[in-house]
């Protein structure tokens, strides 16, 4: 601080000549500082401004990447930082167009620079989320209502969504079109989006790597009509693109508004069957035809698939479950435990502890101690009252367990924190007797014995 409010003294105290001899030495022996000061405070006509632009971008590359030609982690986040230096041009400048073509001068080097830097850290992904996020703003709060302009800002992020740069990287594609459509209430504007939305959705009808990316065209498509078109339009569009998990949803929630059930059951049946091997989606279709069960009182159907569900993972509907028990079903609760017990996999074993907390099973609980006694710790509060000495001996063996696997500082230290969580259920006596059995049983191990001098 000391040495900046030197330099600053000093600065303040030169004349203008002085000053502008210092920059223009700096200048000379960088070339990237010559080129910032020229188009951040140079005034020029546009076609001179966008060729100093791509000078200093060029001359940006050029040194981060040095030698090797790549940018490397350290350098990156240094690389983003001028190359939105250069972005701020667009803030100066009251031409909106010529905005737009520093920015996408940015945004094309940003989306190169993804081949050339190390973007471990997302600083790269940032540059060009930033400069999207600047040129939707530029769309959004602009004041002419001249067609020209607005026709002219139009073309320019249109051709620029066709670019090469964007193979790869279609999501920012579809951002800029996304952009476009800010224009639709220009009406030849909107036929254009919409005849260039359905070019490029027959493009890649074909490839069914691009399924999300065709969707996500439709899904502007779909904007369009719902804001110029017809209800029967919008009807028809969804039923043309349903096989599209978007579509598929907007006409579950059309039927369900209709109370249409028996249709949604069919969608979701068609939707599981299409969707089997994505599970996140086959739980969605199963949500909405349960509700539809639901609506229609099925009980028997809603049994079966609230149960089906829970077995699948979703401990809500074991709260369904409940609400549906009758006395025709007196022992549901002991039924699905034991399938449960029985389901392989992670999920069912999580659901199986849930449902036997929430009914407060205290034998099961138990019996998941006996076969699991690291579990002691957590249904230890719960067990005591009921099986005493069975819960201390598991507890104290458990921890007799975790000190001989133990081998630094910091293991002794997460053993010596279970055994003060030990000493509120055992009591201090057993708790004495636990301790000085380690201290005999680890004399070896000083750093252990430390750690057990510290309890108290």
């Amino acid at each position: 601080m000391s040495k900046q409010s030197d330099l600053s003294k000093v600065l303040n105290s030169l004349t203008k000549e002085q000053l502008i001899d210092i920059i223009e030495q700096v200048a000379q022996g960088d070339q990237i500082i010559a080129n910032k000061l020229i188009v951040k405070y140079g005034e020029v006509q546009s076609g001179q401004e966008i060729m100093l632009c791509k000078k200093l971008i060029k001359s940006i590359v050029a040194r981060c990447k040095g030698r090797e030609g790549f940018i490397h982690y350290r350098e990156t986040y240094g690389f983003v930082q001028e190359m939105m230096d250069v972005l701020e041009k667009i803030h100066i400048t009251s031409d909106v167009l010529l905005a737009l073509d520093i920015a996408f001068l940015v945004l094309g080097e940003a989306v190169e620079a993804f081949q050339y830097a190390d973007d471990s850290n997302g600083e790269i992904g940032f540059l060009v989320q930033e400069v999207l996020k600047q040129v939707r703003r530029m769309v959004l709060e602009r004041e002419t209502e001249d067609n020209r302009v607005n026709t002219a800002m139009f073309d320019r992020i249109l051709v620029q969504s066709d670019s090469e740069i964007f193979k790869g990287w279609e999501d920012f594609r579809i951002e800029l079109l996304g952009i476009c459509a800010e224009f639709t209430d220009n009406v030849v504007l909107r036929e254009r989006l919409q005849v260039k939305l359905r070019h490029v959705i027959t493009e890649k009808s074909d490839d069914d790597y691009m399924e999300y990316t065709q969707e996500q065209l439709l899904q502007l498509l779909f904007m369009l009509v719902t804001d110029y078109g017809t209800e029967e339009e919008k009807d028809q569009f969804i039923q043309e693109h349903i096989h599209f998990t978007f579509f598929r949803e907007r006409a579950i929630d059309q039927y369900l508004v209709q109370h249409n059930y028996d249709k949604v059951i069919e969608l979701a049946l068609v939707g599981e069957e299409q969707d089997k091997q994505f599970a996140g989606l086959v739980h969605r279709w199963k949500k909405s035809r349960y509700l539809a069960y639901h609506k229609l009182s099925f009980r028997k159907e809603q049994w079966a698939l609230a149960e089906e569900m829970l077995l699948d993972g979703d401990f809500e509907y074991y709260h369904e479950l409940k609400l549906l028990a009758d006395k025709d079903q007196p022992h549901y609760y002991q039924e699905i435990k034991e399938k449960l017990k029985k389901t392989p996999g992670w999920r069912s074993k999580e659901i199986y502890l849930k449902v036997i907390e929430l009914e407060e099973d205290i034998e099961e609980m138990m019996d998941v101690v006996r076969h699991d006694p690291s579990s002691i710790e957590h249904y230890a509060d719960r067990l005591i009252d009921s099986h005493k000495d069975e819960v201390i001996l598991i507890y104290g063996n458990h921890i007799e367990n975790a000190a001989r696997q133990s081998n630094n500082r910091k293991a002794y230290q997460q053993v010596c924190k279970i055994i003060k969580r030990y000493k509120a259920i055992a009591g201090k006596d057993r708790y004495d007797e636990l301790v000085m059995k380690l201290k005999e049983l680890h004399g070896n191990r000083p750093a252990f014995l430390d750690e057990l001098s510290k309890l108290k």
